[in-house]
């Protein structure tokens, strides 16, 4: 017996005559339909037999490493390079860093968003009085929002100044109980105040809205301080400045012309604000690597006076932008990107690249608190991941004015570590499901195609149109 003879008694799969079956425009639907979704369903298999994809599992640190790479990247906006310091403290409190030779130092100009010109001594010096001013307790609020119309109220009434500094804009009306102009203006006066007393929005010179206070000073019960102000008539209104300078309002005691002189001389006004940018002539870039021992702890930038020159280290400026913070190798994240490390890991890697943190007063400073976590892939490096949570110090007065602001990185170990498994398809399972999708999409095809025939069928013959 021949070879093919012998081949053809072990088939299994015996040929049906071709004339024994027929194609139906039906069938050729679904055959159609079992080709596309063959093809959709082999390119998705094979989408997925390429991608590695990963597990993960948490144990405890294994790493002895006594000593950890901190690297960093982070621009100063107002601190000149001859002034930064940087100070590093482990958990023991020992310093093991005061040194400004071990980094590289770029001095940077204020560009876009940066751009501005030296504020003056005097500015400065308002700046300070709006600062010391603006941390006041509910108490003092309510002391520094009411009206000066009687000594014997509970108020204090000792710091008209710091009334002023404490607002942007202060609209006063000087007047004397025994003034006949200073009693009829006083319903207008109370509608003004109603409508406009921190409640109707201006804006300034700057674009910014912002709201006046309004308040009643009786130069009977405080003849003193009217007299300091130089009140010679009454009534007198006036619009203060937080700087203590005024401008006079002399037009019609009506309360759409005070809103008009309201909306003018706002309009045309300037306010100082307390974001600190442009304090100094420049910034600084600073970049450099830390070795820090692998137990809690912190770095911290800060000023210092230099050489010949002195400062006032409590008054300057540590808003800052973190171009780069990362913990271990410096470039893990573009090695952890092309081994298809997990999006989301990926970002934690170093999460504050790119982002500003600025405060908005003096004797204040961004503080980051960081949580770094180990991780690890099977025959590959560690690289090290991180939690950020950031606030604004306010350095309290009762730690003395000369407290100095501290750009502070606050960084704690995890004493677990997170463990990659990458998981991908052996070739076999590959093999094995692009069986699966042939032979299920042909079979499910051709049930549906023989339910479909078997169907019109039946209802052919019900309606008697059978053939």
């Amino acid at each position: 017996m021949s070879l093919s003879r012998v081949l053809q008694n072990l088939d299994q799969f015996r040929v049906v005559s071709r004339d024994l079956t027929r194609g139906t425009a039906s069938g050729g639907v679904f055959t159609a339909a079992a080709y596309a979704l063959i093809v959709i369903l082999l390119i998705a298999e094979f989408g997925a037999y390429m991608r590695t994809t990963y597990s993960t599992d948490v144990m405890m640190d294994e790493n002895r490493d006594p000593f950890m790479n901190v690297n960093f990247d982070i621009t100063l906006f107002d601190l000149p390079c001859k002034y930064l310091k940087i100070q590093v403290f482990d958990k023991f409190g020992e310093e093991r860093l005061n040194s400004t030779n071990a980094f590289n130092y770029y001095p940077v100009d204020h560009k876009g968003s940066y751009k501005g010109t030296a504020y003056t001594e005097d500015e400065i010096a308002e700046l300070e009085k709006v600062d010391v001013t603006h941390d006041v307790s509910d108490d003092e609020k309510k002391e520094l929002d009411s009206d000066w119309s009687a000594s014997s109220d509970h108020f204090k009434h000792n710091n008209f100044d710091a009334v002023v500094a404490f607002h942007d804009f202060t609209l006063v009306n000087f007047y004397a109980e025994w003034c006949v102009h200073c009693r009829q203006f006083h319903p207008t006066w109370m509608q003004a105040h109603s409508q406009i007393s921190e409640k109707m929005t201006f804006p300034d010179g700057d674009g910014k809205l912002t709201t006046a206070n309004m308040l009643k000073m009786n130069c009977v019960d405080f003849a003193d301080t009217c007299a300091k102000a130089q009140i010679a008539a009454f009534p007198t209104i006036r619009l203060y400045k937080r700087d203590g300078k005024f401008e006079k309002f002399s037009g019609h005691r009506a309360v759409d012309q005070i809103i008009d002189f309201l909306k003018t001389s706002i309009k045309n006004s300037h306010k100082i604000v307390a974001k600190h940018h442009s304090m100094f002539s420049e910034g600084c870039q600073v970049v450099g690597e830390l070795s820090v021992a692998r137990v809690p702890g912190h770095f911290q930038i800060m000023a210092e006076p230099h050489g010949a020159v002195e400062i006032n280290p409590a008054l300057t400026n540590v808003s800052h932008r973190v171009n780069h913070l990362s913990f271990g190798a410096k470039h893990m994240r573009h090695w952890a990107e092309r081994a298809k490390v997990p999006k989301d890991m990926v970002a934690h890697i170093n999460p504050l690249d790119g982002k500003s943190f600025v405060v908005e007063r003096f004797h204040e400073a961004p503080q980051h608190y960081l949580k770094v976590v180990s991780t690890t892939i099977a025959k590959g490096p560690v690289f090290y991941q991180m939690t950020h949570t950031d606030r604004t110090r306010r350095l309290r007065s009762k730690e003395g004015n000369q407290a100095v602001p501290q750009a502070r990185f606050t960084y704690d170990f995890s004493p677990m570590s997170v463990v990659l498994k990458a998981k991908s398809k052996r070739w076999y399972e590959f093999v094995t499901s692009l069986f699966a999708i042939v032979g299920g999409t042909y079979t499910i095809a051709e049930l549906a195609c023989s339910t479909g025939v078997s169907v019109a069928s039946t209802m052919k013959e019900a309606l008697g149109k059978a053939s």
